[in-house]
């Protein structure tokens, strides 16, 4: 979810031509929330990521499979803010905004990696203590 509220942030930020703002675009229905719509949205990369934890073991599939989920999250993203930019956009359109913020995408891989890799070397530390 980190990944996706600072892609959102900064494809906002690109697109609207202003500075970063940690705060999210307001979508077009009134009764929408910003915040629970993103996390909704981010629930099927999340789940991406989950099953390929458990059946990958390497650290080099996983971290594919993370980067692979937050791509999916972040078309997503693209999907449900797009009419934050624009009135109507179409398939190809929003694929375009997707591949046009890939520099955003890279900038909000980096905390979520750097965590998933600190998480990932206590986990082995402790593993390697409990066995020795």
């Amino acid at each position: 979810m980190l990944v996706a509220y600072l892609f959102v942030c900064l494809m906002t930020s690109s697109l609207r031509q202003s500075p970063l703002s940690l705060a999210l675009p307001s979508l077009g229905e009134p009764d929408s929330n910003s915040t629970f719509e993103l996390l909704l949205f981010s629930v099927p990369g999340q789940l991406l990521f989950l099953l390929a934890c458990a059946v990958l073991r390497r650290r080099r599939w996983l971290i594919s499979a993370f980067v692979l989920a937050a791509g999916l999250t972040a078309l997503l993203q693209c999907l449900l803010f797009a009419e934050a930019f624009g009135n109507t956009w179409s398939n190809a359109e929003i694929l375009r905004l997707w591949a046009f913020n890939l520099p955003a995408l890279l900038l909000a891989l980096i905390p979520g990696l750097a965590l998933f890799c600190a998480v990932e070397q206590i986990s082995r530390v402790r593993r390697s203590h409990s066995h020795g």
